[in-house]
């Protein structure tokens, strides 16, 4: 599902849980965000070379090695903001994440504003770079 707004940063949630796509979409959206989702790796790659979003939230169950390979080529296919949801902040792969192209690896534990708050603010950081 896609929400149009006016001069909208386009975030691509790359989730299969939709009660978590639901409550991000909408706080997104409340940010002027248009949310795009999908569910499988190939059409999360596909809509990031299609749209190029400012924003990726990665929330798959995959095996480490296909996360990373998905990790290389969102990263390959947008300069935008990738954030990873893992289920723990002590995972021994977050280097290769971050080798991979990952911005920040977070905890599924999150709550769903502070995510998009994180999420906005990597956001402002990334046009304040762009503009320097």
């Amino acid at each position: 599902m896609i929400a149009r707004k006016a001069n909208a940063r386009t975030v691509l949630i790359v989730s299969a849980n939709p009660e978590r796509i639901s409550v991000w979409e909408k706080l997104f959206q409340q940010k002027n965000c248009r949310v795009v989702n999908e569910a499988t790796p190939q059409a999360a790659f596909q809509t990031a070379l299609t749209l190029s979003p400012a924003l990726i939230v990665l929330n798959l169950d995959l095996s480490p090695s296909a996360k990373l390979e998905l990790c290389r080529k969102l990263r390959a296919a947008t300069q935008g903001v990738l954030l990873l949801l893992a289920p723990s902040e002590e995972d021994p792969y977050m280097f290769e994440y971050s080798g991979a192209g990952v911005d920040e690896q977070i905890s599924t534990s999150i709550s769903p504003v502070a995510l998009v708050i994180k999420s906005m603010a990597w956001l402002v950081k990334r046009e304040w770079i762009a503009l320097v």
